[in-house]
């Protein structure tokens, strides 16, 4: 009797493992991380190279100190000139810490910029594992002019109540958000991090409804004002190291 009823334990015992394991994106990640799972979606797109192309035409007039904007939609959906002035946005969505590794050479404008602002990392959580994101993080601010200050943003927390398949991802982001600023630190005055979360989540550390959009990621312009007025005050931080 205590054979089957140990028996029966450890096949429930495994039953709970593999549903845990399932309703987590542990599988899919490993997946990804070693080869066995393929993306569906190509990291660069045609819409990637074509925004790319008009950006560069953007580029070649930008004035000297203009503050350069880079990274997904989150920028750019950000009405940047309600951040500094001058200031101009490359953003581009759907793009990941490799997407803009590939595109910061083409900006010839951030030789003679007064800052520039990141936000990235958010489309790379489905692609890579954080300690890769962190080392493409390390690689963007080697790829940044030596002279040249950063502010990077971090990864806005989401709202997980929203789809299933956010469950878990704020965790993930907690813990990348601390290895970007701890990266930040280690660069000294050259990069300030910045993290808006603690005004945009709730209790219980998903973004707030009212915050977004509807969709759970992006920040609505209640949102997007909070995060402005979170990088105006850095901004102000950097330009006269308050």
């Amino acid at each position: 009797m205590q054979k089957i009823f140990f028996i029966g334990y450890l096949i429930s015992l495994h039953l709970l493992l593999i549903l845990m394991l399932v309703k987590s994106d542990f599988i899919t990640r490993v997946g990804y991380r070693f080869g066995f799972i393929r993306h569906n979606d190509p990291e660069i797109t045609q819409h990637y190279e074509q925004t790319i192309k008009f950006y560069e035409r953007i580029d070649a007039n930008v004035p000297n100190g203009t503050a350069i904007f880079l990274g997904d939609s989150s920028i750019q959906g950000l009405c940047v000139s309600a951040v500094v002035n001058p200031s101009v946005n490359f953003g581009i969505g759907t793009d990941t810490t490799i997407g803009l590794l590939k595109r910061l050479p083409k900006y010839q404008s951030l030789k003679r910029a007064s800052m520039c602002v990141i936000a990235i990392g958010g489309n790379d959580i489905k692609r890579r594992d954080n300690e890769e994101i962190l080392k493409n993080y390390s690689a963007i601010l080697q790829a940044v002019p030596p002279h040249l200050p950063v502010v990077f943003s971090a990864v806005v927390s989401i709202d997980e109540h929203v789809r299933d398949d956010l469950i878990g991802k704020n965790r993930r982001i907690l813990e990348l958000n601390n290895g970007l600023e701890t990266i930040c630190k280690a660069q000294g005055p050259k990069c300030t991090f910045v993290d808006p979360n603690q005004k945009l989540v709730d209790a219980s550390g998903n973004l707030r409804k009212e915050y977004h959009e509807g969709d759970g990621v992006h920040l609505n312009g209640v949102g997007n004002s909070i995060w402005i007025q979170e990088l105006k005050e850095i901004i102000l931080k950097v330009h006269f190291r308050i």
